[in-house]
C-alpha cells in the first residue's frame, strides 16, 4: 500500500507524522511524507521519502513574521502561505497516487489530501495533535486570545464557535479555497474548520482520552489513540558540550519558546531573570541565537536542536510556550511545566495542563516566583509522576495509527479514479 501523508507546521506538528509513516514503513508500506524541505533530514532519517512542500526560504519566511505568533493574526498569515502552495501540493501528491492501493494521511492544515480525496475518490484520515481541533459545544477547547468557556451552556457555546468559524476563518479561507475548489470541479465549502477539515473516513485524536475525553458532539468518525512520540532516532547523543555542561553541576532548568519561534526575546529574558534570583542554571533551545544576550552568563548554556527525549530526562523542569510536543516531552519525563503562551492551540494546551496539575502559567514579570513555585511544590511534583504513567502509555500510539491507517486500504481492484 502506499501512504501519502502531508502534514504543515514546525517540528512539534511534523514529529508525530515521521512516527506514524515510520510505523507503517515498518509494515512494509510505501511512506511518502510531504512537508517543508526544512525537515527533509530528520525525514530521510526515518525511512520515509520527503515530497518538498514549498522550500526552505517558505519556511524562513513565515517564522521571521511576527504575526506567526499573535494569537489572531497568525491564522491570516499561514493561510496566505497556504493558499500560494495549496494547488502544487494538491498536483504533487496526485502525481503519487498509486490507483487502487493509495491512502492519504493529512494534519489539521493539510488541506490537500482533503481536496485530493474529493478529486480522486480515495480513502483519507485527518491526524488532529491537539484538541482545539475539534469544536465541541460541550467541552469547548479554548480558542487563540479568547477567554474560556468551559461551563457555558452548549447553546451559547454552540453560537460563539460559530460566529468565531464564520467570522475569523470561513471569512479569511473562503475566497481562495472556493476558486481552487472550482478549478477542480467542486463546490464551495462553509464551516471549514468544524466540519470540512475532518476527514469522513477517519479523524485521528493524538491524545489519550484523559487529556481530553471524547464527547458527544465530536465527529462521529473520531477516536483517540493517545500522544505520538517521535524517539531520538538511533545513535543519537546530546551535542558534547551540552553533555559537559549537564555533568559538570545541578539538574537545570530547560526553556523553550517553541522550535519556530524568532521572536522570543523577552521569553530568554524573563528565564535568565528568574534563574539569576534563584540561582538557578539554565538550558535555553532555540535556533535563533540572535534572540539570546551575549554573552551567556557561565550558569547558561544555549543549543539550537536537541531530541527532548535525551534532554528532559537531565532537567528539573522546562517552561515553554505550551506546544503539544514540548509538553508531552516533558510529561514522559515528569517535569513540572512552566507555561507562557502565545498562539494557536498553547492557550488550550496551557489550561489542560494547569487543570491536570501537571504545571503553573508563568506571569510576565513574575517568573521567579512562578519558578519557585514550580520546583518546590511537592503536590505538583506527586501529580507530575503519577500522570506520566497515565498519559503517557506504554502501548505506542504511532502503531495504533498506522492500525487505523491500514484499515482503510482500498479493496483488491478498486480503481481510485477521481470522483467528484
Amino acid at each position: 500500500m502506499r501512504v501519502l501523508i502531508a502534514c504543515v507546521g514546525s517540528a512539534g506538528d511534523v514529529h508525530p507524522f515521521l512516527a506514524i509513516g515510520a510505523a507503517l514503513a515498518r509494515r512494509g508500506h510505501e511512506v511518502e511524507l510531504q512537508t517543508s524541505p526544512h525537515f527533509r533530514l530528520r525525514v530521510e532519517a526515518a525511512g520515509l521519502r520527503l515530497l518538498p512542500l514549498g522550500d526552505e526560504d517558505d519556511y524562513r519566511r513565515i517564522v521571521q513574521c511576527p504575526d506567526l505568533w499573535h494569537p489572531h493574526r497568525s491564522f491570516p498569515l499561514m493561510w496566505s502561505q497556504m493558499q500560494r502552495r495549496l494547488p502544487q501540493a494538491h498536483a504533487a501528491l496526485a502525481a503519487r497516487v498509486r490507483p487502487g492501493d493509495t491512502v492519504l494521511v493529512g494534519s489539521t492544515l493539510a488541506w490537500q489530501t482533503r481536496l485530493l480525496q474529493e478529486t480522486h475518490g480515495l480513502p483519507a484520515a485527518s491526524v488532529h495533535l491537539s484538541p482545539l481541533c475539534i469544536f465541541s459545544a460541550l467541552a469547548p477547547a479554548r480558542l487563540p486570545g479568547l477567554p474560556s468557556l468551559r461551563g457555558w451552556p452548549a447553546w451559547l457555546v454552540r453560537a460563539l464557535q460559530g460566529a468565531v468559524e464564520r467570522g475569523a476563518i470561513d471569512r479569511v479561507v473562503a475566497p481562495g479555497l472556493d476558486a481552487l475548489r472550482a478549478q477542480l470541479g467542486l463546490a464551495p465549502v462553509r464551516r471549514v474548520m468544524s466540519r470540512w477539515a475532518h476527514a469522513p473516513d477517519r479523524v485521528l485524536c493524538a491524545w489519550p482520552e484523559g487529556f481530553a475525553p471524547p464527547q458527544p458532539d465530536w465527529p462521529a468518525q473520531a477516536r483517540t489513540i493517545g500522544f505520538v512520540r517521535w524517539p531520538a532516532p538511533p545513535g543519537a547523543a546530546l551535542p558534547e558540550a551540552l553533555a559537559r555542561f549537564l555533568d559538570a553541576g545541578a539538574a537545570p532548568v530547560g526553556f523553550t519558546p517553541g522550535s519556530a519561534m524568532a521572536h522570543g526575546r523577552a521569553f530568554f529574558d524573563e528565564a535568565l531573570r528568574a534563574c539569576a534570583a534563584l540561582g538557578l542554571r539554565a538550558v535555553l533551545v532555540t535556533p535563533y541565537a540572535e534572540q539570546l544576550p551575549a554573552p551567556l552568563p557561565p550558569w547558561a548554556i544555549a543549543v539550537d536542536y536537541v531530541p527532548f527525549a535525551l534532554l528532559m530526562p537531565r532537567l528539573r523542569a522546562v517552561v515553554h510556550h505550551g506546544g503539544i510536543g514540548t509538553g508531552v516531552e516533558a510529561l514522559a519525563a515528569g517535569l513540572p511545566q512552566g507555561l507562557a503562551p502565545f498562539a494557536h492551540d498553547q492557550f488550550d494546551n496551557t489550561d489542560r495542563w494547569v487543570a491536570q496539575g501537571l504545571g503553573l502559567r508563568m506571569r510576565p514579570g513574575r517568573w521567579a516566583q512562578g519558578l519557585g513555585r514550580l520546583l518546590d511544590d511537592p503536590m505538583l511534583a506527586a501529580a507530575c509522576t503519577r500522570q506520566a504513567a497515565a498519559l503517557v502509555d506504554t502501548t505506542d500510539a504511532a502503531d495504533r495509527a498506522a492500525d487505523a491507517i491500514e484499515a482503510l486500504r482500498p479493496p483488491s481492484g478498486a480503481a481510485g479514479a477521481p470522483g467528484r
